[in-house]
């Protein structure tokens, strides 16, 4: 499994960091700024997207959509393109993408719109890859997402606060990538996140091998050593805090 970290910011992007969004092997998950380019950028070629996974309708998670979908038509994609999205916002994307024009194109290619429901649900399934989606605790309804591929597990959480009821989910998981919106270093709690340190006890609990902290806010965006310094107080296994464009191999 090969995930690239496209952007690793919260919802404030920073010098450094985008707003978060993820390539796992050939899916999206969640649409910030330029990813086309960004794509590029690591070697990737776009029009190798199997699907867009929008995990809420939240702006940082969704503005790029259009621009997105714009790039592959002009780049010559003539395949259908699934986007899998929370039903709750099933027709907010629908108009944001039809605002633009992008839904019904002549000259482009069929987008196939599909609604998630909030619970758990295998949502891709095929020889390569595995995706299920399960509820989160965020300000709106919101899916995380369980990956699978080549006997490795994945948990992304999406915007959540913990989810310490689903800790049998996350047991025992190769790789949790978990928000970590604030740090009770730098500042309080924001409701509907998650704190690094409290995310770094869950991480202990649920016996994931590693802990990768993305939606990273203003504040710890350059105090990333002293951060992860604080955390292994917590967790005993190896942490990361990606920057945006590296790269995950599994």
């Amino acid at each position: 499994m090969r995930i690239v970290f496209l952007g690793t910011a919260a919802a404030v992007s920073t010098p450094s960091r985008d707003n978060t969004s993820l390539l796992v092997n050939d899916f999206l998950i969640d649409c910030s700024g330029n990813l086309f380019g960004k794509m590029k950028k690591v070697g990737y070629d776009p029009l190798k997207l199997q699907g867009i996974i929008i995990t809420h309708g939240h702006v940082d998670h969704i503005y790029g959509l259009p621009s997105l979908i714009e790039m592959l038509r002009l780049s010559g994609r003539r395949d259908p393109l699934k986007i899998y999205v929370g039903r709750h916002f099933y027709e907010l994307t629908e108009v944001y993408l039809e605002m633009h024009g992008l839904l019904y194109q002549e000259k482009g290619f069929e987008i196939e719109l599909r609604a998630v429901n909030y619970e758990k649900q295998l949502l891709i399934n095929d020889s390569k890859i595995s995706i299920e989606t399960f509820p989160v605790k965020h300000s709106v309804p919101n899916i995380g997402l369980k990956i699978r591929s080549n006997g490795v597990t994945v948990i992304y959480t999406s915007d959540t606060e913990l989810c310490e009821d689903m800790i049998d989910l996350f047991n025992d998981v190769d790789l949790l990538i978990h928000e970590s919106t604030c740090s009770y270093l730098y500042s309080k709690k924001t409701e509907g996140h998650t704190c690094a340190e409290d995310a770094a006890r869950f991480a202990q609990l649920s016996n994931a091998k590693v802990l990768c902290l993305v939606h990273i806010g203003p504040e710890i965006d350059g105090n990333e050593t002293k951060l992860i310094n604080e955390l292994k107080q917590y967790f005993l296994g190896k942490i990361l805090i990606p920057n945006d464009l590296d790269r995950i191999v599994l």
